[in-house]
């Protein structure tokens, strides 16, 4: 009896052994995939906070300005390959509720004069240095004849044939241009033009037609 018992002890002993050692793997494999998970946690923080992110305009939606609602919603297909720069022809405006009258008037005129489906422009960029949703990024505007399905058009609110847009509306559009690039909305070699290039108009007016011809992406010929 007393063998048996000792047996029992040593077998219990080395299952012991075992379920320990095992036991001990399982938490080596536990800490080293925690540890890998940790790292590599760090390293995409790192990553995110180091890669040049581009810092995205503050957009004020259609809902801020009091938009009225679409017709009819066409989408483009992205990212887009051309950015049409136009002017509106209309008083400037300085503050957000200046800028978000001008915008209302303009797309009460595109739909109750014009008969269009919402308002012409992908966006505007106010005198206050803020950038305005129109129909905005993947929705077919109404701003350029023969271009209207494969481009974003922008709006600088004024008239820019004599008079230079202000720096901080040039920041806003180039901010804008690249934030569309960053989300994949244009192309990375998207084509700045202005609309007198494409089509029979004035716009964007010779003042601001001679600023974005030093712009990066400008293409003079489309």
């Amino acid at each position: 009896m007393r063998t048996y018992i000792v047996r029992a002890r040593r077998l219990y002993v080395t299952q012991s052994s075992i379920i320990s050692d095992e036991l001990r793997i399982a938490v080596g494999i536990t800490f080293i995939m925690n540890t890998n998970t940790l790292l590599l946690t760090i390293f995409l923080n790192i990553f995110i906070n180091t890669s040049g992110a581009i810092e995205c305009p503050t957009i004020i939606s259609r809902a801020q300005w009091q938009a009225r609602r679409s017709r009819e919603d066409n989408f483009l297909i992205t990212p887009i390959p051309y950015v049409i720069i136009h002017h509106t022809v209309t008083p400037e405006c300085e503050t957000f509720a200046a800028c978000s009258g001008r915008i209302r008037n303009i797309q009460d005129y595109h739909m109750d004069e014009l008969n269009w489906q919402d308002i012409g422009f992908s966006f505007f960029i106010g005198g206050d240095g803020n950038v305005y949703e129109g129909v905005g990024w993947n929705k077919e505007g109404a701003h350029t004849y023969g271009y209207n399905k494969k481009s974003v058009g922008i709006a600088f609110i004024g008239s820019y044939q004599r008079e230079e847009p202000s720096q901080k509306m040039v920041d806003a559009a180039h901010k804008l241009i690249a934030c569309g690039k960053e989300q994949l909305m244009v192309r990375p070699d998207v084509k700045v033009l202005g609309a007198s290039q494409v089509t029979g108009t004035v716009s964007p007016g010779k003042k601001l037609y001679e600023k974005i011809q030093s712009w990066p992406e400008w293409a003079s010929v489309p």
